[in-house]
Formats: structure tokens, C-alpha cells, sequence
């Protein structure tokens, strides 16, 4: 089978990991030939220099562009990438693709901003991001709607799917395939030069700034744990200051003492440190309005630490037992819940044994994800044939 793979707007996050861990399962499978269309300079490259396969690739520069641009892109130039290539499924990985794919059509969907209309985000982001949150929307149904296959991430996804836009799907045509968090990185582990203090609880918080990752909350759970006089606690937080004027206001906030006692900006993590900070860190908080399946809840229980998150349908269905659940509104149920873990550590330790067993039930591996899309694209290559 010829199999075209369209990453090209994966630059970073969660989508980026998904693009890699699937680029690197590929290997186990030479039956088949490969198009990959991938941002440049964005990871990928290490991958590929490593294959042993004769992946056919497409590089496109990464920049802030128009809609214009993007559907110029998405609806002339990827069609033309798949006829040179003569493949005979398109997989696309990001959201929004092509609104009239000349062969089947396989699409990823894992942006929650299009299934929780109610979130608490838009009342917090501006109009010009509420516009354009609109215009992606038009075009993730024209996507939709030329699709083979949706493939979400849980079953919560599948249902809101399908809630929010039956005119454009039918049920049938979503499948649930889960992602994998491991490897966290195809480059070796290494440290993350930081010094711990023995006496200091721990909480991490991987995510660059982005108004669904709440992470003002934090802020004002640290100012509750200032109020209730319990010290000792860090969140260990990973922004850069230049990729939000929001983030960069944020940083300036808790830099004051005395909130800026419970926080270290660690900045930009690569990927391959991730692991050396999460075997440091006691528990890991996802304070997020928005999520689909999240790195953060899968890494958390890869090694076994307990997750404080918002009490909200998409936490339960990947975390289940093995997370404390808090209103996004109550800072200072959160700012309790992290003061018990902190003094109680038969708590602590209940809450790891029970992201252990989690764990083993709820997780996958890549090459498990792979072998589905592989055969699911087979599916629809058959199907295609048959009518």
C-alpha cells in the first residue's frame, strides 16, 4: 500500500509527539510505501536521518500564515503531493486537511476547542482569537465532511464528535484509536540541570502558555497555600517568555516574592530531559479547561505519580482513579488537596501504587497505535475498492 501521511501543521505539543511516535513505529513496517509531508526544522529530521526506510518527503517551512494560504495549501498543493506520489490512502494528522481528498481519507481530530462550545475558554480569549476559532471551525466540517474515517482519541471525543456535528459525520465513520506517550523521545534521555531540595514538594506543570492551559490558576493556588502559611511547595513550570506576550505577563506576576517562592520557570524542556524531571517531581498538576487526551495525564501514569486535574469529562476518562479532581474555579479546594499529598505520604504513595495499576491497564504502546491505523487504512483502501 502507498500511504501518504499529512503532518505538516504539527509543530509542537501533543501533536508533534503523535507525528513522531508514529514516524518511529513505521520502521517495524517496510510492507508499505510512505509520503511524509512535515514542517521543517521541527524534530522530525533526527527520525528520518535514522530510517531505514525510503520515506518520500515533503518538507514546508514553518510560518504564521493567512487562512488563505493555509487552504491554498491544504486544497491545491497536498491533492497535487498525493497524485505525484500515487498513493492510495491519505492519513492526515492534523485536524484539518483537505476538503476534497482524491483518494480515502483517514483524518485525526484531537483539538478539543471544537467539541466544549460551553468551555470556560472562550469567555477568557478575545475576539480576533473567537474569529478565528470560527473560520477553523468551517473549515474542520468542509474537512469533516470529505472524510473517510474521523479517528479521535477517547470515547468522550467520539460522543462530543458526534453531538456537535452529525450533519457532517455518521457515527459509524468515528473510530477510537488512543495515543501513545512513550517513547517521550526518539533522542536519548539525558538530565535536566536543576537542584532539588529534599524538603520540597514537587508538582509539575509541562505545558507552554496557552489560555485553555489555566495556568493563572496556579497562580492563585499559590497565593492560597501563602494564606493557609504552608511553604515548601513548587510548581515547576515550562515557559518561554517570547511565545506569549500572555506567558511573558504571567512570568512577571510570579517572579514577585512572596508567590515567587512556589514557582521555578524551568523555560523550554527538550524532550529528552522530560523523563529526569518527572522522576523528581512528586506529583503533576494539568490544570487545563481543554484537552483530548493529553501527554501530560498518559507521561504521569507512564511513571506511576499522582495527577491533581480539573474535575472535567476528558481528565476522568484517561486519568479514572488515579487523579484527584478539583473545580477550575475553586483554587482553594486545589490548594487543600496539594497540602494533604504534601504531609501525608501514605496518601502519596496509595495515589502512586494507583496510577501504577492505571497505568497498566489504560496505556498503549506506538507500535499498538500504528498496527490500527495501518490496518484501518487498509479498511478503507478495500472499501474504496469495493464501491
Amino acid at each position: 500500500m502507498r500511504i501518504a501521511f499529512n503532518m505538516v501543521s504539527l509543530h509542537t505539543g501533543g501533536g508533534n509527539r503523535i507525528a513522531k511516535n508514529l514516524l518511529l513505529s513505521l520502521e517495524n513496517h517496510p510492507e508499505h510505501e510512505y509520503l511524509i509531508i512535515i514542517p521543517v526544522d521541527k524534530g522530525f529530521d533526527y527520525i528520518l536521518e535514522k530510517s531505514r526506510l525510503p520515506f518520500t518527503v515533503i518538507r514546508k517551512p514553518h510560518r504564521k500564515t493567512s487562512f488563505l494560504s493555509r487552504l491554498w495549501f491544504d486544497n491545491v498543493q497536498l491533492p497535487r503531493y498525493i497524485r505525484t506520489f500515487n498513493a492510495d490512502v491519505l492519513i492526515s494528522l492534523t485536524n484539518i486537511s483537505t476538503f476534497f481528498p482524491p483518494i480515502p481519507h483517514i483524518l485525526l481530530f484531537h483539538h478539543p476547542h471544537f467539541v466544549y462550545p460551553e468551555s470556560a475558554y472562550y469567555r477568557i480569549i478575545g475576539k480576533s482569537e473567537k474569529f478565528r476559532k470560527n473560520l477553523e471551525k468551517i473549515c474542520f466540517r468542509m474537512t469533516l465532511r470529505g472524510s473517510t474515517i474521523t479517528v479521535v482519541q477517547t470515547p468522550v471525543s467520539k460522543e462530543r464528535l458526534i453531538k456537535y456535528y452529525a450533519p457532517y459525520i455518521k457515527p459509524e465513520a468515528v473510530r477510537v484509536i488512543p495515543h501513545s506517550a512513550i517513547p517521550i523521545t526518539p533522542e536519548p534521555a539525558r538530565s535536566f540541570t536543576y537542584s532539588y531540595d529534599k524538603n520540597t514538594f514537587y508538582l509539575f506543570s509541562p505545558t507552554r502558555y496557552y489560555p485553555h492551559k489555566n495556568l493563572e490558576l496556579l497562580e492563585k493556588i499559590a497565593q492560597k497555600l501563602i494564606d493557609m502559611n504552608i511553604s515548601g511547595i513548587k510548581f515547576l513550570i515550562t515557559l518561554e517568555a517570547a511565545h506569549d506576550i500572555r506567558g511573558a505577563r504571567f512570568l512577571k506576576r510570579i517572579s514577585r516574592p512572596p508567590i515567587s517562592e512556589y514557582f521555578d520557570n524551568l523555560g523550554f524542556i527538550p524532550t529528552e530531559c522530560l523523563e529526569d524531571i518527572y522522576r523528581h517531581s512528586q506529583a503533576v498538576i494539568v490544570q487545563s479547561l481543554l484537552e483530548s487526551q493529553s501527554f501530560s495525564y498518559l507521561e504521569a501514569l507512564y511513571f506511576h505519580k499522582p495527577i491533581l486535574t480539573t474535575d472535567m469529562d476528558f481528565a476522568h476518562v484517561v486519568c479514572g482513579p488515579a487523579a484527584q479532581y478539583f473545580s477550575p474555579e475553586d483554587s482553594e479546594a486545589w490548594a487543600e488537596g496539594i497540602a494533604e499529598l504534601k504531609k501525608n505520604p501514605l496518601k502519596l504513595k496509595e495515589m502512586k501504587r494507583v496510577s501504577a495499576a492505571r497505568a497498566e491497564e489504560y496505556l498503549v504502546t506506538s507500535e499498538e497505535v500504528c498496527q490500527a491505523y495501518l490496518q484501518l487504512a487498509e479498511e478503507v483502501r478495500l472499501l474504496s475498492k469495493n464501491n
